[in-house]
């Protein structure tokens, strides 16, 4: 018995590569958003896994967004709006991630 090789219903979404991801924001080009680093001092391995997440996270949702945005203008019978999409999609405020990121005080 043979199992066909695809996915279940929502496909492989994966926008980008970790491997094109970590070169690309260890030689501190700020890939798809993602902060500068300076490509001499490098950065630890739990900050390039939190950078890659949170990109792949608002990719995948700006994704998601457009789709959702094409399907309801398409039963609606009217343009694509930017203004839609961008409803849609989740951004997080600077002062949430910035309040992640610091250290506990003990």
């Amino acid at each position: 018995m043979t199992l066909p090789l695809k996915p279940a219903k929502g496909g492989f979404l994966r926008p980008f590569g970790c491997g094109l991801f970590i070169r690309d924001f260890l030689l501190g080009t700020g890939p798809y958003g993602s902060p500068f680093i300076g490509p001499e001092t490098g950065a630890p391995q739990a900050d390039i896994f939190y950078h890659y997440k949170q990109t792949l996270r608002r990719i995948t949702a700006e994704d998601r967004a457009t789709r959702q945005e094409e399907k309801n203008a398409k039963k609606a019978k009217r343009p694509i709006s930017p203004d839609n999409i961008e409803a849609f999609t989740i951004k997080p405020s600077t002062a949430n991630d910035l309040a992640r990121v610091q250290e506990p005080q003990y």
